[in-house]
């Protein structure tokens, strides 16, 4: 029975004392895991300059801003999530993602599901084969043509109101339009002349250039739709939301974002674009 006594004090002791250390061991792990947050960023990673995988890494000017933007605030890590474009905004709104940073136009129905930072500003290019006898110069010239575009973008919205306004409404002939999951898969339909033109955004195209100077050329001289493109952030989540404009708002102090806007061939939003596109 002494035996007897004597472990069972001698258990309970070891059993203290374990209750005692837990907590300590367990709020620093805790404030360890704080201190390292990840953010899952949702990206359709198929769209070069601006994000696109590169030997399986994820590239271009979307994932470096990104990382900077990470760098300067601290505190948290970035795990890109390549997905299709019209899973985007969904998988955001059901926190599969916690921003989207894929190079997305702010529009009045998009502003409606989510919040977004405005970054950068673009405009349409239209890609055309190297022997195409079709060399649309404007929006105008795209009536009566077969065009293709990324599927549930502002792209295809655009040339279906192009073909309503500017085409059928003045006695032309209505644009054909084709679309596709993704930019590359719509420059091969045009390679394989399911489409005669590619509607696609000034960057990309030039991209697609250079990545194919004997196959395809930009064609268009004329100003489409000047856009200001912003980043995805879930509507309510504004500890994100603040934590990634503040981020930005460093870049720009620095000199940092104006640097990498130069390097891709882009340019920053005036106040008058943000304020022309933020309050619609």
């Amino acid at each position: 029975m002494k035996y007897n006594a004597i472990f069972a004090t001698s258990i309970l002791s070891i059993l203290l004392l374990a209750g005692c250390a837990k907590p300590e061991n367990s709020t620093q792990a805790t404030t360890a895991t704080a201190a390292i947050k990840t953010l899952n960023v949702g990206s359709d990673l198929t769209f070069p300059p601006y994000e696109y995988l590169q030997d399986g890494v994820p590239s271009g000017f979307s994932v470096e801003m990104m990382e900077k933007i990470a760098q300067v605030e601290g505190g948290y890590s970035t795990q890109w999530v390549d997905t299709r474009w019209a899973n985007l905004i969904p998988g955001l709104k059901s926190q599969k993602f916690d921003i989207l940073f894929s190079s997305m136009y702010i529009t009045k129905e998009r502003l409606e599901q989510i919040d977004m930072i405005p970054y950068y500003k673009t405009d349409i290019a239209l890609l055309v084969r190297q022997d195409s006898r079709v060399l649309p110069q404007g929006p105008n010239d795209l009536c009566g043509q077969v065009v293709g575009a990324m599927k549930g973008t502002a792209f295809a919205s655009q040339v279906q109101e192009i073909s309503k306004e500017r085409c059928v409404a003045q006695g032309k002939a209505a644009i054909t339009l084709r679309e596709f999951e993704t930019s590359p898969q719509t420059t091969q339909a045009l390679l394989a002349r399911a489409v005669n033109i590619q509607y696609d955004d000034a960057a990309v195209m030039m991209a697609a250039v250079k990545s194919l100077p004997e196959k395809v050329k930009v064609s268009s001289t004329e100003q489409f739709f000047p856009i200001v493109g912003g980043i995805g952030v879930r509507k309510g989540d504004t500890a994100t939301y603040q934590m990634i404009e503040s981020g930005l708002n460093k870049l720009k102090a620095s000199g940092d974002f104006e640097k990498l806007l130069n390097t891709y061939g882009l340019q920053a939003p005036t106040d008058g674009d943000i304020a022309a596109v933020m309050n619609k």
